[in-house]
């Protein structure tokens, strides 16, 4: 990284894996500008650290132009944009509710193709190649018989990853990170105690500092684009 500071955009970075990896951004010398749906401690943590937070709905579409705005307010470049907001919301049993594929469209797929088109000159204005990272997940295409908008709209995000990378090349890099279960929560738990929750080859509950190391090296590789690496312990070779 040059002496000058960088500054990095990411998404969804209240908590779990989105507060973890922003303070990682800070620790390494960004300027961090993060994303947040509702006040947690870790918002007030990363204030405290210097980022620059702003509290925006992806869900609605209006709160991502205004982001888009906002943005450019507090920086005019970019080192890389990070997609780490998301929502995690089952289908729902009246087969006609389009509530969930939505809400998780425009968190999953709209929101990132809106920013990813208007900041593209913030990134091209980066002293070095920057980076848009994806945050997808193991289960996209896979599918998922109670999670199917999820999944479906992950997948979606993760064909943006290529076509953005083919449309950005060589100035900026796009890649998604596909993870497993990185952090447990207590259903998470139950299931695992019931044995009814898949475990992969390498165990469980690996935290979220896997996730940080691949960031890191997506962020540092100069030779990929248009990837998607999967963090799930071995779950793919099922």
């Amino acid at each position: 990284m040059s002496e000058q500071v960088q500054s990095v955009l990411i998404t969804g970075a209240s908590r779990r894996i989105g507060l973890f990896n922003a303070r990682k951004l800070i620790e390494s010398g960004f300027q961090v500008l993060a994303t947040y749906r509702t006040y947690t401690h870790g918002v007030r943590e990363l204030e405290d650290a210097g980022a620059q937070m702003i509290q925006c709905d992806l869900s609605i579409k209006e709160n991502t132009f205004r982001l888009i705005n906002e943005v450019r307010q507090h920086t005019s470049s970019l080192r890389a944009i990070i997609h780490n907001a998301s929502g995690w919301l089952a289908d729902s049993q009246h087969e006609l509710d389009t509530e969930p594929m939505e809400a998780l469209f425009h968190v999953h797929m709209e929101a990132p193709w809106l920013i990813n088109r208007g900041l593209r000159d913030l990134l091209s204005n980066s002293q070095e190649t920057a980076d848009i990272i994806h945050m997808t997940d193991y289960n996209a295409l896979r599918g998922s018989e109670h999670h199917a908008a999820y999944a479906a709209t992950k997948a979606g995000l993760e064909s943006l990853t290529r076509s953005f990378a083919r449309l950005y090349a060589p100035g900026v890099k796009v890649n998604a990170i596909a993870p497993y279960l990185i952090i447990m929560n207590e259903d998470d738990r139950e299931m695992a105690a019931e044995d009814t929750l898949r475990i992969p080859p390498m165990g469980l509950e690996p935290g979220e500092s896997v996730i940080w190391q691949t960031l890191e090296y997506v962020l540092n590789n100069p030779y990929i684009t248009g990837t998607t690496i999967p963090v799930d312990g071995g779950m793919s070779l099922s």
